[in-house]
């Protein structure tokens, strides 16, 4: 099931609240690149905080809620348990992000990551973000 909101939402969402929330401002502005800057990055967003930037891919989950879906039916996860959020990544054959990405955490161990919401629908999006500080 998608969840309603689009990734752009989350990803100015989840920026905002992260800067909003650390005890030390970046130097400078977010930095998102364009659609064929991040085909060399990897990334959405670089932030730079002081003597560490941080770099983010955002990804939308699936809220998957039968025990059809492939986790939990094939078996390949146990313990796992509906409902359960999803992130798709793309094959290799079809995009280098994720080697792009691992590039950047050899250059900035601990400083790359994928970030994905766990909210099911449009309306607990909307009140997570009125809800912080």
């Amino acid at each position: 099931m998608k969840v309603g909101y689009m990734e752009f939402s989350f990803g100015y969402a989840f920026t905002e609240n992260l800067i909003r929330s650390s005890s030390t401002a970046p130097v400078g502005a977010p930095v998102f690149p364009n659609l064929i800057q991040e085909g060399h990055s990897g990334f959405d967003i670089r932030i730079n905080f002081p003597g560490v930037p941080l770099f983010f891919q955002y990804k939308l989950p699936e809220l998957m809620k039968r025990g059809t879906a492939f986790e939990v039916a094939s078996g390949h996860c146990p313990g796992l348990s509906i409902p359960f959020f999803r992130i798709a990544m793309m094959r290799r054959d079809v995009s280098r992000q994720h080697e792009l990405l691992l590039r950047f955490e050899a250059r900035y161990p601990s400083n790359v990551f994928y970030a994905a919401p766990c909210i099911a629908n449009i309306s607990d999006f909307d009140r997570s973000y009125l809800e912080q500080p």
